[in-house]
């Protein structure tokens, strides 16, 4: 029986479409869907505080052959407010399915995007946040998903994560957690139906 949803922030409630044009514009990927989950799995150490922006975006860099001179150092940060908003329809979704299900937040991040985030109102939607920067650990660890479980007082086979990078999402399932991976509010509601009626 499934008793709390556990939630990724960027690309599932965090809508970044404006800041991942920015990143194409000066990486010009020749597959796109590619250079996007390799930012997420190359952010990894970023997000657990072991190297610097600027170490990360020369690291991205060198494996799309663009000279780290050119890219600015501080491209995830500067202007993330701007460039990034909290989906309305995500948000009444989750407030929907919290008055039956606890809510989890779990979420690969920097510092300089949890203050924005917590500023927005962002964690007021959930009963347990986990943030990677904090904990030194990331969504490639499932530690980090029993950390949400115990968290929330439940059972890992009791959660559902969702996220929109497919191998974050098979690791939650290495915890025996039901797991969704996010293409469109559509998609989403619809699989959150079959798991949950």
């Amino acid at each position: 029986m499934i008793k709390a949803i556990i939630f990724d922030g960027g690309g599932v409630i965090v809508n970044q479409e404006l800041l991942m044009k920015k990143f194409i514009r000066i990486f010009k990927p020749k597959n796109k869907k590619k250079f996007m989950n390799d930012i997420n799995i190359e952010a990894i150490p970023l997000c657990k505080n072991e190297i610097s922006e600027k170490g990360f975006w020369i690291k991205i860099a060198g494996i799309y052959g663009k000279s780290p001179e050119k890219i600015p150092k501080n491209l995830w940060t500067e202007n993330f407010d701007k460039l990034t908003k909290i989906d309305r329809n995500m948000v009444q979704l989750i407030k929907k399915l919290r008055k039956s299900y606890k809510t989890g937040f779990v979420s690969n991040t920097i510092r300089p995007h949890e203050r924005i985030n917590r500023k927005r109102g962002l964690f007021k939607l959930f009963d347990a946040v986990v943030l990677s920067h904090r904990i030194g650990m990331a969504k490639d660890d499932k530690r980090i998903f029993l950390m949400a479980a115990k968290k929330l007082k439940v059972k890992p086979k009791e959660c559902i994560f969702i996220d929109d990078v497919k191998d974050f999402v098979n690791v939650a399932k290495s915890t025996c957690m039901k797991g969704i991976q996010f293409k469109n509010i559509g998609q989403l509601k619809s699989e959150l139906n079959e798991i949950l009626n």
